[in-house]
């Protein structure tokens, strides 16, 4: 399994980054999966956690702001619904054959438990194409920790620079040529 990191702080847009990565890859005529996420004001307080599919741009939404105690799969003072899951784990599970490259913006705390995108992750990790796995630095060691993962064949550090970019998408460009068929 190939993988590559993108890694930034918690008051960082490692989305609006997974976009920039989905859009740099496709101009280097990769076929890209996967999804990003992105959270918006719901209304006044609340917000909301919505999930991108790249293939074809339908959305899900996957949660919102809680302040019920007791909301079932609260995390981070989010309520998650558990079809949002379920949903994006189909959209890899239908995408991941036709993809020469996989990306994943979301692991982050209910990953790290089991729960929320794991399995969808856990899927992409085994299909073959290499996987970009968004990450919060503070979770990093535990993400590589639970995934079993070795290196990567590459990571981006949200402050790097333009040329750091440029040369994180050559090796996930790389690695995508040379990845051949690994689900079990």
């Amino acid at each position: 399994m190939s993988y590559a990191l993108v890694i930034g702080g918690k008051a960082v847009s490692k989305s609006t980054l997974a976009g920039q990565i989905v859009r740099g890859l496709a101009a280097r005529g990769l076929r890209v999966a996967g999804f990003t996420q992105r959270t918006f004001e719901e209304g006044p307080g609340r917000k909301a956690v919505e999930v991108v599919r790249i293939h074809d741009g339908s959305a899900v939404r996957l949660g919102r702001t809680s302040a019920e105690p007791g909301d079932a799969a609260a995390v981070c003072s989010f309520a998650f619904e558990a079809q949002g899951f379920a949903e994006v784990r189909r959209w890899i599970e239908a995408d991941a054959a036709g993809a020469d490259v996989i990306v994943l913006d979301g692991m982050g705390k209910l990953e790290l438990g089991g729960g929320g995108h794991r399995g969808a992750i856990e899927y992409a990790l085994r299909a073959g194409p290499p996987v970009i796995l968004a990450v919060r630095e503070d979770n990093l060691v535990y993400a590589l920790d639970a995934l079993a993962l070795d290196e990567p064949v590459a990571s981006y550090g949200t402050s790097e620079d333009a040329g750091a970019f440029d040369r994180f998408l050559d090796a996930v460009g790389s690695a995508a040529a040379t990845a051949g068929p690994q689900l079990s």
